[in-house]
C-alpha cells in the first residue's frame, strides 16, 4: 500500500530533474509550460513544483510565482531551474529544449557534487593515515627501543619533539579538513 501524503507534506526537492524532464516532455507533447508544470507536480511532486502550482491555479503568472519562490529559495539547483522557467514563460522560444539543457546542467552538477564528496571522503582517509603514522611508529619505536625511549620521556629535548610532532600533527589535520569541508 502506498503512502499518500497530505498536500501540505514537505516532500524536498530531489525529484526536480524528473519534474523538469516530464515538463519537456508534455511540451513536446504540445501543452503549454503551465499544464506541463502542473502535470509534473501530480507525476513527480517536488516542493517547489507544488508551491508554483498553487500560484499558478490561483491567478499567478508563471514568471512572477518563479520570482517569488526565488526571493525566498537558497537551493542553487531550484534557483537555477526557478529563472530558466521565469525567463522561458516570458520569452518562449523551444521551451523543452532549453529545459532539457537545463535538466543536462543538473545532471552535470549532481556528478560533480558526488566527485568531490568522494575526493573529500579520500582526502579525509589519507590525512587519517599520515596523522595516526607517526603515533604508531613512533609508539613500536619506544616499546621496542630503550635508548629511544629514554630521550624522548626524559629529556627536554625528547619532550619538546613530542609535543612539536603532536602539535604539527593536530594542525594539519584540522588544516586538511579545512580544506575539505570548504564550500
Amino acid at each position: 500500500m502506498r503512502h499518500r501524503r497530505h498536500p501540505g507534506e514537505s516532500v524536498g526537492n530531489e525529484q526536480l530533474r524528473d519534474a523538469l524532464a516530464h515538463i519537456a516532455r508534455c511540451l513536446r507533447s504540445s501543452h503549454t509550460l503551465s499544464v506541463a508544470l502542473l502535470s509534473s507536480t501530480t507525476r513527480h511532486p517536488t516542493d517547489v513544483t507544488r508551491q508554483l502550482a498553487r500560484m499558478i491555479t490561483s491567478g499567478v503568472p508563471l514568471n512572477e510565482a518563479c520570482r517569488r519562490i526565488i526571493d525566498h529559495e537558497s537551493d542553487r539547483d531550484v534557483l537555477m531551474s526557478l529563472h530558466v522557467l521565469s525567463i522561458s514563460a516570458s520569452s518562449g522560444g523551444d521551451i523543452a529544449r532549453t529545459i532539457d539543457s537545463l535538466v543536462d546542467t543538473l545532471d552535470d552538477r549532481s556528478r560533480a557534487r558526488a566527485e568531490r564528496r568522494v575526493q573529500a571522503a579520500t582526502a579525509m582517509a589519507s590525512t587519517r593515515l599520515i596523522t595516526w603514522l607517526p603515533v604508531v611508529c613512533g609508539g613500536y619505536v619506544i616499546v621496542d627501543n630503550r635508548e629511544v625511549r629514554h630521550t624522548l620521556i626524559a629529556t627536554p629535548l625528547g619532550w619538546a619533539c613530542l609535543v612539536v610532532g603532536a602539535a604539527l600533527n593536530l594542525v594539519g589535520r584540522r588544516w586538511t579538513r579545512m580544506l575539505v569541508e570548504r564550500p
